[in-house]
C-alpha cells in the first residue's frame, strides 16, 4: 500500500498541473504567455472548474506521498512529509479558493514549493545526482518565486514563465517518487517502469 501512495506521485501531480495548461491554450481571451494559471479560475468557462479540480488533485496526491513516507520511514523523511503536508493542503486552498481570496493556496506555496526539495535532499542520500538536482530545484524555485513576488517576472511574459516554473517543479516530485521507488527505500512489489 506505500509503495502506491509513494508510485502515484510520479504521475499524478505533474499531469494535474500540465492538463490545465495545455487546455488553457484553447480558451479565447486568455494568453497563456502573460496570465497566471490561477487566472483561469476567474473566467466564466469550464477550464475554472477544471484548474480548480486539478489544484485539489495535486494537493491531495502530495497528501497521499506524505502518507507513504510516514508508512516507510517516518524519521527519516519527517521533514519531508511536513513539507509535503503543507504544501498539499495549500494547493487544496488554491482549488477551494480562487485568486483574491486570502484563503487562495494559504501562501503556503509560495513559501513550501522551495522547502519541499531542499529538505528531500537533506533526507534522501542514495544517489547524489538526486540530491543535487533537489537542491537545484529548490534554489531555482526560490529565485522564480522571489522574482514573482517582487514583481521581476516580465509583466508581459508571467504566464510563460510560471509555466515553465510549474514544469520543473511538479516534475521534481515526479522524480524524487521515482527515486524513493528505485532506491528501494519505499519497498515495492510492482517494478516501476522496469
Amino acid at each position: 500500500m506505500k509503495d502506491i501512495l509513494v508510485k502515484q506521485a510520479i504521475v499524478v501531480p505533474f499531469a494535474a498541473a500540465l492538463l490545465p495548461m495545455l487546455i488553457a491554450f484553447t480558451v479565447p481571451e486568455y494568453s497563456s504567455v502573460s496570465q497566471h494559471l490561477s487566472e483561469l479560475a476567474l473566467l466564466d468557462h469550464p477550464i475554472a472548474l477544471i484548474i480548480r479540480i486539478a489544484d485539489i488533485i495535486m494537493g491531495v496526491s502530495l497528501l497521499l506521498l506524505a502518507l507513504g513516507l510516514l508508512l516507510s520511514a517516518p524519521k527519516r523523511f519527517f521533514f519531508t512529509i511536513v513539507t509535503s503536508c503543507i504544501l498539499g493542503a495549500s494547493m487544496m486552498s488554491n482549488g477551494l479558493f480562487v485568486m483574491g481570496s486570502p484563503l487562495h493556496g494559504l501562501y503556503g506555496a509560495a513559501l513550501i514549493l522551495p522547502l519541499a526539495p531542499a529538505c528531500f535532499a537533506a533526507e534522501f542520500c542514495e544517489n547524489r545526482k538526486i540530491v543535487t538536482l533537489s537542491l537545484a530545484v529548490a534554489l531555482f524555485t526560490m529565485v522564480y518565486l522571489w522574482l514573482m513576488l517582487f514583481g521581476f517576472d516580465p509583466e508581459g511574459f508571467r504566464g510563460l514563465t510560471q509555466r515553465a516554473a510549474t514544469l520543473v517543479m511538479w516534475g521534481w516530485y515526479s522524480l524524487a517518487s521515482y527515486a524513493l521507488i528505485k532506491s528501494g527505500t519505499v519497498p515495492s512489489k510492482v517494478r516501476v517502469f522496469a
